[in-house]
């Protein structure tokens, strides 16, 4: 989640004339049952965008995970490839051609049939610019994942076949080594063609899929309302309503979590964790590390253009100190650009704190003075980052120490991902949350030039380098693990030597649930698997 941060979305155009109240469901309604137990879920930040399509930010994506499904899916706790739509797949010899043999008896929630047309339907609305669907539905950010993850339009995705009902072909222009993984992604689950069709523009406000729940309700900025659904294809989920309520405001989650107003919360901030641990009636997990927090230099933009200058950036930071005062003790400092979760390993990417050579660095550049500039971050938490403003902070008392004069402005979370997304920042505290377990998903999503083109850009340095786009490419040819990361690894040795960024942090995110709530899992990808979880009797 994934992503960057699973990489922010800007708020779709139409959401701005749209009704405080969105609800959702086919007009007939999916069928229902026993309102039985709820669970009330508290999240720092509304969704963005509910069409996994044209979303780019975990707390949309997070929603899909739990009401649509792709041909493929990820075991609960790990990145390992299961079948979910698709039961089996197979490839030609040279990689280029897939087959993928779908489920039978299933049905989205507006009752009409899943199928292969309606597979091939979804990747030509994804993939193909000239497509009407494409159009009419792409919102703001232009299916920025489908961009970064296949490489344009129509990308390595040459040509999608319906075979028969139950089998649909994937032809690739080249091989795609991670291919199955990148369809496990929630941005590539398959949407309701007669929905998207009956709600066009507003699509995005309450998508039709065939997962084990659905929106029922979107209260914008307050909660969202998702109902198990009774016609879907696997095992019935537990929990009957689950209401994912939006409070920006962490004190008041702390005192809605102790008072028994709310279930469960995530990304509690890291001086609350104390006083969770020691209220017996909760239970605090620990996310897998899957993520990075680091600092975004535009690039393209002077003085950030000159290489002295990057570097000199890079030193100037103490992401140690930052990670000692800011964040719980399960974080650790970048100097893996990668991840635990994510191979290969050793992989440092980062400069040591060296404020000094900053400095000189800076004289080199041809700025002994100095420089004054803007440093954007969101205002609101993120798993990689529990205390955004004070980080930012730190990060301007550092840059202020070596000469440059960093001018702070915290942004809503919707503005935060449209600007960046379309290039206008200097330097943005941004940060990423592993999709698939593929080192592909964060470097060629987040650093490689196929995903800095605008609007809705994931590499927020709009950092272009053809070197590292051979290797990203190189590597995406061949499924041998070995050369793989050879690749990678050169391919950061380039991002340390150019320093388009600089590494600061990953978090085993913590969420905390109340000790009825039974049968979480933590997902690598900062998902809740509310299908699976269950709630002690007597204790709705």
């Amino acid at each position: 989640m994934k992503r960057a941060w699973r990489r922010p979305a800007a708020a779709l155009a139409g959401a701005a004339v749209c009704t405080l109240l969105w609800a959702c469901g086919p007009s007939s309604g999916p069928a229902q049952q026993p309102s039985g137990t709820t669970l009330v879920f508290g999240r720092n930040k509304d969704a963005v965008s509910l069409d996994p399509a044209v979303a780019t930010d975990g707390n949309s994506l997070n929603v899909t995970r739990v009401t649509m499904d792709g041909l493929t899916t990820y075991k609960l706790g790990t990145f390992e490839v299961v079948p979910a739509l698709a039961v089996s797949w197979s490839s030609s010899a040279d990689g280029t051609v897939w087959r993928f043999r779908l489920r039978h008896n299933v049905k989205f929630q507006d009752g009409t049939p899943f199928d292969a047309d309606a597979v091939k339907f979804n990747f030509d609305r994804w993939r193909l610019p000239n497509n009407p669907w494409h159009t009419a539905l792409r919102g703001s950010t232009d299916y920025s994942y489908y961009e970064s993850q296949f490489g344009g339009f129509p990308g390595v995705i040459r040509d999608v076949k319906v075979v028969a009902p139950d089998e649909v072909e994937i032809d690739l222009s080249r091989p795609l080594a991670p291919l199955l993984s990148d369809l496990a992604m929630p941005s590539f689950a398959i949407s309701s063609p007669s929905a998207m069709k009956k709600e066009g523009e507003n699509y995005f406000r309450a998508p039709v899929g065939t997962g084990p729940y659905y929106v029922a309700e979107w209260v914008k900025d307050d909660h969202i309302t998702l109902k198990a659904f009774a016609g879907y294809w696997g095992e019935k989920p537990k929990i009957q309503t689950v209401i994912v309520r939006d409070i920006p405001d962490a004190a008041t989650s702390l005192l809605a979590l102790e008072k028994g107003d709310i279930d469960g919360w995530e990304y509690p901030r890291p001086d609350d964790l104390p006083l969770l641990a020691a209220n017996t009636n909760l239970t605090i997990y620990h996310q897998p590390p899957n993520d990075v927090l680091f600092l975004a230099i535009n690039t393209q933009k002077p003085p950030f253009t000159n290489l002295l200058v990057r570097r000199a950036i890079n030193e100037a930071i103490d992401a140690r100190a930052i990670v000692k005062n800011f964040f719980d003790p399960s974080a650790t400092v970048a100097t893996d650009f990668l991840p635990l979760a994510v191979w290969p390993h050793p992989n440092q990417t980062s400069y040591p704190y060296d404020p000094a050579q900053a400095r000189r660095l800076l004289a080199q550049a041809g700025f002994p003075h100095g420089f004054t500039t803007t440093l954007w971050y969101p205002t609101v938490p993120r798993p990689y980052d529990p205390e955004p403003q004070r980080v930012a902070e730190a990060i301007q008392a550092d840059l202020r120490a070596v000469g440059i004069d960093a001018r702070l402005e915290g942004l809503e979370w919707g503005p935060f991902l449209d600007k960046t997304g379309r290039g206008e920042h200097d330097l943005a505290l941004t940060g990423w949350i592993g999709d698939n377990g593929d080192p592909d998903n964060f470097l060629y999503v987040i650093l490689d030039k196929d995903g800095a083109n605008t609007p809705g850009a994931q590499n927020l340095s709009f950092w272009r380098d053809d070197r590292f786009h051979a290797l990203m490419l190189d590597a995406q040819r061949t499924t041998d693990r070995s050369r793989r990361a050879q690749d990678y690894l050169a391919a950061l040795k380039l991002v340390h030597d150019e320093a388009p960024l600089v590494p600061i942090a990953h978090t085993a995110a913590p969420i905390v649930f109340k000790r009825t709530v039974l049968g979480y899992i933590a997902n690598p990808d900062g998902s809740e698997p509310f299908q699976v979880m269950s709630i002690l009797p007597g204790n709705p």
